[in-house]
């Protein structure tokens, strides 16, 4: 494998220049260009002032490209390969966890450094990965991404009670005697001894890893399979190391939200509150099933939430209320879940996908006015690092802020046949741009893609190795508990059958029955 270069002094200029989705218009500069020392923005101005000023730095970009902030996605799990790629169909989560075990992975570095190229040629420069497992797996991850050269955080990845289904201890008693000595010894484990694992874990990786490039985070898995016990040792936690961020997947199917009134007498926002969860490092994965009453209370405690809308369509969960999130003032992130659309992590056309989806908010055509370009790019960016714990140092294009650049080409999204140049390039971007656009993409200064090649990687290498693994397929054990599960799971959809009520009062209007 190349090794990455090394931070330098540089120009990289652009015929567009979008610093800030923030400032809208504003912050569009045509034919500028940004000054790097050091792996941090120095200057951003005029092109040619620029070059006139610093006539030794190396130029980055031919002029005819637009320059933007690197893309951050708030929330993947480090897969490399999405399900379907390992021979796994896409089904509602509740069964979807029982056919999980059928899934092949590679060596856990191979794994993070697949992920992070497709995140990387597609103009992602910073990642949130929530995942777990034994200290030694998660070093590795770590690893790979490291050794890819992308910006990481790294949220780990805790869960102490409901190992299958929720409610599991009343679940197992459903089950025959077989299959309930099976997942007796998980139902009933220490779970205060899982806690503490969990959290001796944590304090290793972050002494060892938490640096500039590298965050260490809280994950606890999903609401409903972390005790509040669990909840409550994280928060404190995090509050003690000054906020830390802490990103728990919640709401994601109408079966969480049917478990939470079951077990609380309300919804599981309204009990986040009860145990003084709700705060401004707190984020929301998928937010599927929210209230009126929900979105109210994350938007006055600061919750942010991270939206998945190709991961929530393949998984049939359903529609994230964006439009209403945003208009409340919740700070909703991308997170593309490893279920992008072409397998291929591409943010940009997640985004797309966020831009279209989210414009259905209604028929007034005086006062629904739909998400433009700059709302859904800021959820691909300074949104989205603000829950991987580096809001104010990237997503925007200023000085002081990490450089963390891309270049995209323009030829094809400008000049196929023709685009109007009377449309800002934001929205040019939204509507037309693919990852296969991106040129050069740079990282703390570094250049870690050029001409769509990655410099950190031998890609077809690694490619090759994945493959090679991948083709061994399952071990006779993995298979033998694979079968297990896949028995398990006919007793598991007859005790969720009554759970959900199927009258629905929607967010979005999008069709008529009469």
């Amino acid at each position: 494998m190349a090794s990455v270069y090394a931070p330098m002094k540089m120009l990289v200029r652009g015929k567009h220049v979008i610093t800030d989705a923030e400032a809208k218009e504003a912050g569009i500069l045509a034919d500028g260009a940004v000054y790097v020392a050091e792996g941090v923005i120095a200057e951003v101005g005029d092109y040619q002032l620029l070059r006139d000023k610093y006539p030794d730095a190396p130029v980055k970009g031919d002029g005819d490209q637009l320059l933007m902030p690197g893309l951050v996605d708030g929330h993947c799990h480090g897969a490399g390969l999405s399900p379907f790629q390992k021979g796994i169909p896409y089904d509602f989560l509740e069964n979807n966890v029982f056919d999980w075990a059928f899934g092949v992975s590679p060596d856990p570095e191979l794994q993070a450094m697949v992920c992070a190229v497709r995140h990387l040629r597609n103009g992602c420069t910073t990642m949130n990965c929530i995942t777990g497992g034994a200290l030694e797996r998660v070093e590795k991850l770590i690893a790979g991404f490291q050794r890819a050269g992308i910006r990481l955080a790294f949220s780990l990845l805790g869960a102490d009670t409901n190992w299958l289904a929720l409610d599991d201890t009343g679940f197992v008693e459903t089950l025959p005697p077989d299959l309930r000595e099976f997942v007796e010894p998980k139902v009933y484990a220490d779970k205060q001894a899982y806690r503490d694992e969990y959290f001796d874990t944590f304090e290793r990786l972050r002494s060892k890893y938490h640096a500039e490039n590298t965050r260490i985070l809280f994950g606890p898995a999903l609401a409903t399979t972390c005790t509040d016990d669990f909840l409550q040792q994280v928060k404190a936690r995090a509050d003690a190391l000054g906020k830390l961020p802490i990103h728990i997947h919640s709401l994601q199917t109408p079966i969480q939200k049917a478990y939470a009134l079951r077990q609380y007498g309300k919804s599981q926002i309204a009990h986040f509150e009860d145990i003084a969860l709700l705060d401004e490092n707190l984020t929301i994965g998928h937010a599927v099933f929210l209230t009126e009453a929900d979105i109210a209370l994350l938007a006055s405690r600061r919750v942010s939430t991270t939206h998945h809308p190709n991961c929530n369509f393949v998984m049939r969960n359903g529609i994230s209320p964006v439009y209403h999130l945003l208009k409340a003032g919740v700070n909703v992130a991308l997170g593309i879940d490893d279920k992008g659309f072409n397998d291929d992590e591409d943010a940009i056309t997640e985004l797309r996908l966020i831009h279209r989806l989210h414009r259905l908010a209604g028929f007034d055509l005086a006062h629904t006015p739909a998400l433009d370009a700059f709302d859904v790019l800021k959820m691909g960016t300074t949104n989205a690092a603000r829950v991987c714990d580096y809001a104010g140092q990237v997503g925007a294009i200023r000085p002081g802020m990490r450089a963390d650049l891309v270049l995209v080409d323009l030829q094809e999204m400008m000049n196929d046949p023709w685009m109007s140049p009377e449309m800002n390039i934001a929205e040019v971007l939204i509507h037309r741009a693919k990852g296969a656009h991106v040129h050069t993409v740079i990282v703390g200064g570094k250049v870690i893609v050029k001409d769509r090649r990655l410099l950190t990687v031998d890609v077809e290498r690694l490619y090759d190795e994945v493959r090679g693994q991948m083709a061994r397929g399952l071990s006779a054990e993995q298979r033998a508990y694979a079968e297990t599960l896949g028995r398990i799971k006919p007793y598991c959809q007859a005790w969720y059958r009554d759970w959900v009520d199927a009258a629905f009062d929607p967010f979005y209007t999008l069709n008529s029955r009469k």
